[in-house]
């Protein structure tokens, strides 16, 4: 256990530390409480699962630059909390929720699950450089719970940590399969490099609160 200014800090406080120190927060407005309750969500969330489903497409050339930027920024990430942790990988389901993360960071290792690791763009093993960074910072640093809410609201982790030109990227990545799976029960077998500005911009007009709000602090 790490030692700062005369007093015990723990690994997460130090993964926390290392992230915030080269990624800082920048401005995103969070969910408005009255339009963000979960009969509207799933709503909103079947449009996406029936936008993506309508798509034939599995990569759109024209924006494979907002998914090199978000890989980018993934292995910004990877490389400042590696030190940190020893990294395993599975093909079962490794965690029941996000104090099961944050209990096995706090250990120094984190398992990740490499099923459904079909990208147009990345290799599985890009896949799930992106997937360590979405434990860490949502599922750990921010308790995001496994659950539709859970991962909207670590769309907004995301997006306040990585380059603006991530976040049509971090849309599909993040809410859209999201949207699938609470959705439909299941993750799609194969993922798509599309994205949807127009429900992007529908989801931050209909969910979000009128005026930006200040980013929300880790454990707030």
């Amino acid at each position: 256990m790490a030692i700062m200014g005369g007093r015990s800090m723990t690994l997460l406080n130090e993964l926390r530390q290392r992230i915030d120190s080269r990624f800082p927060l920048t401005a995103y407005a969070d969910p408005a409480p009255r339009a963000f309750q979960p009969a509207a969500l799933l709503a909103f969330a079947t449009r996406v699962t029936d936008a993506y489903a309508a798509d034939a497409r599995h990569l759109d050339e024209g924006c494979s630059g907002s998914w090199r930027a978000l890989l980018a920024h993934a292995f910004d990430v990877y490389e400042a909390v590696r030190p940190c942790l020893s990294i395993r990988y599975s093909t079962r389901t490794v965690y029941s929720g996000p104090e099961d993360i944050a209990a096995d960071l706090e250990r120094g290792q984190l398992e990740i699950n490499t099923e459904h690791c079909e990208h147009p763009l990345w290799t599985p093993e890009e896949n799930c450089v992106f997937r360590i960074v979405h434990d860490v910072i949502p599922h750990a640093m921010y308790a995001r719970p496994f659950s539709l809410e859970g991962e909207v609201l670590a769309f907004h982790d995301h997006v306040r940590r990585a380059p603006a030109e991530a976040k049509l990227a971090l849309f599909t990545e993040i809410f859209g399969y999201a949207a699938i799976r609470y959705s439909t029960g299941v993750y799609p077998e194969t993922q798509k490099c599309i994205v949807f500005p127009e429900l992007l911009a529908d989801y931050e007009a209909g969910f979000l609160s009128p005026a930006s709000s200040p980013p929300t602090q880790p454990g707030a």
